[in-house]
This record gives structure tokens, C-alpha cells and sequence, in this order.
């Protein structure tokens, strides 16, 4: 298992999943166990969206298990932003690399699952098309990281 930083996103899921398990946070978000898993995963982009978080916090404050992780964390990275202390520019050329290591992802995801050879034949299975529109995601969200930092330069 991966170390995750206890006050960071990943770490505030880690503790909500310890709490209520992964296919119980994926049941409350109505999404798979994996992505619950990804989502907790701090080398991995995805995050949930502030309705996702929400849910979870409040399943997890409601079963009586304390205050809400993800919340917690929501405050302290806003409070760093107001009080200027989150000052790091991205950096740039490595999200520039990882656009090309996610856009290798995708040709790859796309040449299996094209694969008359694989599971779906020549058409695409539901968990192809998961895997694909996930590399589809996070490509986005590096392209987005690198518009933000060129916009405020």
C-alpha cells in the first residue's frame, strides 16, 4: 500500500474508505470500487467532484465516525491560498511529459481494445471504454494544469 499524506485528498479518502469500505464510498457516489480506489491513490489525478465529496462526508459524519476528512482538507488548502503560503507554480514541462505519457496510454488503450483478438473483438467492451475515457480524464486534467500555468505567466 501506497503512503498517503495525511493532509491531502488521498489521504481524507483513505480514511473515509477505512471507515465505510470501498464499495460502500462507490455504492454512496454511484461509481466503481476502482475509481474509489484511484480516487485515494496520491499519484493518480482523479479526484471526485465537490457533489461526490460531499456525499461521502456526510455518510461519514452521519455514521458517527467524526469530522468530515475531505472538508477538513477543503479548508486547509483554501486557507493556504488566502494566506498566500501555496505559492508553487506548476511546473510545466513535467506536465508537459506526463501529456505525452497519457497520450502513449490512450493509443495503447485504443489499439487493444480495437484488437479483433481481444475480449470485444473489433468493438469496444463496457470496461474498455472505462479505461479509455479515464486516460481520456486525466489527459484533460494535465492539459487544464498547463492552460492555468501559461495563463498566469
Amino acid at each position: 500500500m501506497k503512503p498517503r499524506t495525511p493532509k491531502s485528498i488521498a489521504g481524507a479518502l483513505t480514511k473515509i474508505m477505512a471507515a465505510l469500505s470501498d464499495s460502500r464510498c462507490a455504492e454512496i457516489v454511484g461509481r466503481s470500487d476502482s475509481l474509489i480506489r484511484k480516487w485515494a491513490d496520491p499519484d493518480h489525478p482523479s479526484q471526485p467532484t465537490l457533489t461526490q465529496a460531499l456525499a461521502l462526508d456526510l455518510v461519514y459524519v452521519n455514521e458517527g465516525h467524526g469530522e468530515p476528512p475531505i472538508l477538513e482538507i477543503y479548508q486547509d488548502m483554501l486557507e493556504d491560498a488566502l494566506n498566500e503560503r501555496n505559492d508553487r507554480e506548476a511546473d510545466i514541462l513535467m506536465t508537459a511529459l506526463s501529456v505525452q505519457s497519457a497520450v502513449g496510454s490512450l493509443s495503447e488503450a485504443i489499439k487493444a481494445a480495437l484488437d479483433p483478438k481481444g475480449p470485444g473483438g473489433s468493438s469496444i467492451t463496457a470496461s474498455e471504454r472505462q479505461s479509455i475515457l479515464e486516460i481520456l480524464d486525466r489527459l484533460e486534467d494535465h492539459t487544464d494544469i498547463i492552460e492555468g500555468a501559461v495563463e498566469t505567466r
